[in-house]
């Protein structure tokens, strides 16, 4: 038979198949005339990342700013996420060893999933540039089209956003961003997904009929091509921007078709779609969604703050101790500060302190630095943060006679000069854990055998050196006083809890000239050769104008913790008499 008889046989035969095929495609769920139904893409599926419609891309209180591209609110602007197998082999060996590589990808949105293509969408009004000419005006309405918008994509870095062992995207590019607006990649063996590089993304009017001038095809075209073995699975995601995304139409289902093609048909106009039917390798098939508005929920979160000031943390106490102090032989991580040890104290005691030798009625010296705590303790459901001020004078007494304070910039104590100041008694480490603990709260205090320097009106409390140690040992956890219902005795409960942790000042940040309190007022105080390693400011504007000793601005505080040290130095000449001060906190939590 000559080789022209051959050929016209051969040509008679594709003739049959597709009249065979267009009966199979009367049945057949999908369809690109002439796309290979006998290796169709097998289980395909498309994930949206929202599946409101495009008119509908703000959250539920009407703001765009907390429904970002990208995100389940946001029908505007959608990522999509192709999953499939592949049913022919286009490697160079294998089964059919002849095929040749998958060198370009076609997905055609559509309102069939057979037959013409439409444009899917409820929005006729379009103005000449092929946009919605009123964004406020279609929302009004709720109509919108399906539109591909891109502003010069690139593929992506597959291990930033993609778990290579389970083929999961784990995170999306920045709304802001540039380029990373697509991944391809494939299933190399179980356990590893490895990408498909090489790819180029561009978008066309893929339409029957009066074609509505927004795009609706998207072509991944690669020069070198990528070989997939029979049954191999693929990923494709297109992520959402504020400059590449994909808008949902306004209502009801649209469909994608999908086809894979090995070869690139460098003939056709740019921008136009691959229509060659002979380089058709998988296809004849397509995925399906529906829109669908949202369901919206509203409910109100009250502002919630509890501030409390005094000389007790009950961390400190044992549970006899507790009993006496609270009427309660147990507490919770976050109970507030205590005003004294005991509740029937008289009103002179409550929260008062005492500064100075208590061999000598609290009287201050020329040679020792004396000084005493406090405590604030401070929860607020704020979600801009919260800053803590303090207000206040310097010692004084009843004619005025005032101990000099230290001033804004903090400096060492130094006996023998006048010093009033205060600090914060907090360990500087940065931050660690998880959840993340950091600034602890430090409790010990400089009392030596017969040299009690440092006067606390919990100076008896059973607690203070354990829960030091015991927030040291345990990574922030806390002291095993710590025993509330429901918390069990490993405490596991309290790891697993950020509400649940010690004393500390995060995620406040303390002020720089507030953050030396912790440490060694007197030099060799105890004769085990300490040095001084504290540095106190005080600012006498601060009777005015509250002067900020922490802040932060970015989230919600959660029983953050401060011992508040105080510092007191006279010089030979201070006049004699009682001093006295009051000092005020201020907590202002911003919304």
């Amino acid at each position: 038979m000559s080789i022209n008889k051959l050929k016209s046989v051969v040509r008679r035969g594709v003739m049959f198949g597709a009249a065979f095929a267009v009966v199979a495609a009367s049945f057949a769920p999908a369809s690109l005339t002439f796309a290979d139904a006998l290796n169709p893409l097998t289980e395909r599926s498309l994930s949206l990342s929202s599946s409101s419609p495009g008119w509908d891309y703000k959250d539920g209180s009407g703001n765009s700013l907390y429904a970002p591209p990208n995100s389940g609110a946001n029908g505007k602007k959608t990522g999509n996420t192709f999953s499939f197998k592949v049913s022919t082999n286009s490697t160079s060996t294998g089964v059919n060893p002849t095929s040749a590589p998958v060198k370009a990808i076609t997905f055609q949105y559509c309102t069939l999933s057979a037959g013409m293509c439409y444009d899917p969408g409820n929005n006729a009004g379009l103005n000449n540039a092929g946009t919605i000419a009123n964004s406020a005006a279609t929302e009004l309405a709720k109509t919108s089209n399906l539109d591909i918008v891109s502003a010069s994509p690139s593929q992506a870095t597959l291990g930033t956003y993609v778990n290579t062992t389970t083929g999961a995207v784990t995170s999306i590019p920045a709304a802001n961003s540039t380029g990373n607006n697509f991944l391809v990649y494939y299933e190399n063996a179980p356990g590893d997904w490895q990408a498909s590089a090489g790819w180029t993304m561009t978008t066309q009017i893929a339409q029957d009929g009066t074609a509505s001038p927004q795009a609706n095809q998207i072509t991944l075209v690669n020069a070198a091509g990528q070989g997939f073995t029979a049954g191999q699975k693929v990923k494709i995601v297109f992520f959402a921007t504020d400059t590449n995304y994909i808008t949902n139409p306004g209502a009801g289902a649209f469909f994608v078709k999908i086809n894979t093609y090995k070869d690139v048909d460098t003939t056709t106009t740019p921008g136009t779609p691959i229509t060659d039917p002979d380089d058709v390798i998988d296809g004849g098939v397509t995925v399906a969604n529906v829109m669908n508005q949202s369901i919206q929920i509203q409910t109100k979160v009250l502002e919630t703050m509890d501030f409390s000031v005094g000389v007790v943390d009950p961390n400190t106490l044992s549970n006899a101790q507790l009993l006496t102090a609270n009427g309660n032989a147990s507490h919770t991580p976050c109970d507030r500060i205590l005003t004294s040890m005991d509740p029937n104290s008289p009103t002179s005691a409550v929260n008062t302190l005492k500064m100075g030798d208590p061999s000598a009625e609290y009287s201050l010296s020329t040679t020792v630095s004396y000084s005493a705590h406090s405590y604030w303790r401070l929860s607020s459901n704020s979600s801009g943060g919260a800053t803590v001020y303090y207000s206040g004078n310097t010692l004084s007494n009843t004619v005025n006679d005032k101990i000099k304070a230290i001033g804004a910039t903090k400096d060492e104590p130094l006996a023998g000069s006048e010093q009033f100041g205060l600090a914060m008694a907090i360990d500087t480490a940065a931050p660690t854990g998880t959840p993340l603990r950091g600034y602890q709260t430090q409790y010990l205090s400089e009392d030596a055998t017969g040299k009690p320097y440092e006067y606390g009106a919990d100076s008896t409390a059973a607690g203070i050196a354990a829960l030091q140690a015991e927030t040291t040992a345990n990574a922030g956890v806390g002291h095993p006083a710590i025993t509330a219902t429901g918390l069990d005795a490993s405490m596991s409960s309290v790891v697993g809890n950020p509400s649940y942790h010690a004393p500390q000042l995060y995620p406040l940040v303390a002020e720089p000239n507030y953050n030396d309190g912790a440490g060694v007022n007197n030099t060799n105080y105890s004769g085990q050769g300490e040095a001084k390693s504290t540095e106190y400011a005080f600012d006498e504007t601060s009777q005015q104008i509250p002067v900020a000793l922490a802040t932060e601005s970015t989230e919600v505080v959660d029983c953050v913790t401060a011992k508040m040290r105080y510092i007191a130095n006279i010089a030979a000449t201070t006049p004699a008499g009682i001093y006295t001060t009051k000092i005020n906190y201020i907590a202002s939590p911003q919304y």
